[in-house]
């Protein structure tokens, strides 16, 4: 069955996760917070969350197979000229077990069909990555989804996958000829980078 598209910006805990849910509460500032490579701790209403930049990201084409798009400001996945995406994100020593792990995504250019999720190796640089040489997928799909409109955000539940500190590595694959772009770390707009947002256990209500 396919996850649901989160639209929008306000849909973690009722508020937005882009600004780390720091401006939860009283205030209704509409800021955003960059997160970046590396994670940031926040709290909102009560609740212990980490949000932690990919450590590299890229997209790579099977008809450009030596070709690097390690610097690209998107990230595309289609079937039509075979294109995947692969993302890495490095988790901290955590100071309490994950209870949630969503993978968020931006998509600039929408699609009728949104890919699947798989985990990927981690032993790859974005700055080297090909199709020749793309990272190596492992096991049944961590998600899926439908049609994704232009301008949405896009939540995977990655919470079978990532349990602890460590390197995570994932790969988005469509089988639809209409294919999504989203944005990349790189893009101008910080704020639309992908990023994986852990929701901690709350040791104080034990």
């Amino acid at each position: 069955m396919k996850q649901g598209v989160r639209w929008g910006v306000r849909g973690v805990l009722g508020c937005a996760a882009l600004v780390l849910l720091a401006r939860c509460g009283g205030d209704t500032s509409t800021g955003e917070l960059e997160v970046g490579p590396g994670c940031q701790e926040a709290l909102a209403q009560g609740t212990r969350m980490l949000a932690c930049g990919a450590t590299a990201d890229a997209y790579a084409e099977e008809g450009l197979a030596q070709t690097n798009y390690g610097g690209s400001r998107k990230l595309v996945a289609d079937n039509l000229n075979r294109r995947a995406v692969f993302l890495r994100f490095e988790v901290p020593e955590l100071p309490a077990p994950v209870v949630r792990a969503t993978l968020r995504l931006y998509a600039m250019d929408g699609s009728s069909d949104g890919p699947k999720l798989y985990r990927a190796s981690t032993d790859w640089s974005e700055d080297s990555l090909t199709w020749e040489h793309a990272p190596s997928l492992t096991g049944e799909p961590l998600g899926d989804v439908d049609g994704v409109p232009h301008h949405s955000w896009v939540e995977y539940d990655v919470t079978a996958a990532v349990t602890a500190s460590g390197a995570y590595g994932f790969a988005l694959v469509t089988e639809s000829r209409n294919g999504v772009d989203f944005a990349s770390k790189e893009h101008t707009r910080g704020e639309w980078a992908p990023r994986l947002l852990l929701t901690l256990e709350d040791s104080s209500r034990k």
